[in-house]
């Protein structure tokens, strides 16, 4: 399975769990947007409508006689550019866990070849468990081999702002240009039983290109400064789509002089 980053550069999903492809794909993570996210309005809006003797806003009682009091998260692109950055990789099986303080069991619908192992309590010596996390790490060993271009790893995080109790994907970054099949650590938190059903978001993956980096921290000067107000004022002038329309300057090449202080940053 081959995606597009960019029309540019490809990642690609491969197994050898017959089906797998179809029945439950690598997909963008765009597709498996969290439902609070999804149901959530885009804005904070009063009703128009004042008590009994009151006049509406602007004296009007349509939609646009709601007074606009801010955006939700929903609008905030650091949040929404997370959500939506790479792939994931849903569970690829119904897990069953069954467990007690001590012991845990698994099974799930006999594809034995990529279910669950395990990491000793001493591979975590000193890291603070809660007292319900089972002690020693779950590892779910993974259908999927991962394959990027010469000079690109990637980033394996838990899916972001899933808000899973059950259990936590540990993150890591690994070189997928040379070393490709990565299971996945975990952090089991529940005491009770437990199914994890197929298709339930399970690890978010996010290539990125290796680099060099140095780092300077100085004080501002008075370019920086004329850059910070004229970025706020910009912001802050319109009621949606100013970050976008920002960072699309930059992306498009044009005003790069205007904003050379945050291409040549730490």
């Amino acid at each position: 399975m081959k995606f597009s980053l960019g029309g540019k550069q490809h990642i690609e999903f491969k197994t050898d769990f017959k089906g797998l492809e179809e029945f439950a794909p690598v997909k963008p993570s765009k597709f498996f947007l969290p439902h609070w996210f999804k149901d959530m309005n885009d804005y904070i809006a009063q009703d128009a409508h004042h008590e009994k003797g009151q006049k509406n806003y602007f004296g009007k009682n349509k939609e646009t006689a709601t007074k606009w009091s801010g955006g939700t998260v929903k609008r905030c692109p650091a949040i929404v550019d997370l959500l939506t950055e790479g792939f994931i990789i849903p569970i690829w099986a119904d897990f069953l866990i069954q467990r007690d303080m001590e012991t845990l069991e698994w099974d799930n619908k006999g594809n034995t070849k990529y279910g669950i192992e395990f990491h000793n309590k001493e591979q975590i010596t000193g890291w603070k468990l809660k007292k319900t996390d089972f002690p020693e790490g779950v590892k779910f060993v993974n259908p999927w081999r991962i394959y990027t271009p010469p000079g690109y790893s990637v980033m394996f995080m838990p899916p972001t702002y899933q808000f899973e109790k059950r259990f936590t994907v540990l993150p890591g970054i690994v070189e997928t240009d040379s070393y490709h099949h990565i299971n996945f650590p975990t952090i089991w938190h529940t005491t009770k039983d437990a199914i994890i059903e197929r298709g339930t978001p399970f690890i978010q993956v996010i290539p990125f290109k290796r680099d060099d980096w140095s780092h300077t921290t100085s004080q501002m000067n008075q370019e920086d400064f004329d850059n910070d107000i004229q970025e706020k004022s910009e912001l802050n002038s319109k009621f949606k789509n100013s970050y976008r329309k920002i960072t699309g300057r930059l992306k498009d090449g044009r005003h790069n002089k205007r904003r050379r202080f945050q291409i040549r940053g730490s």
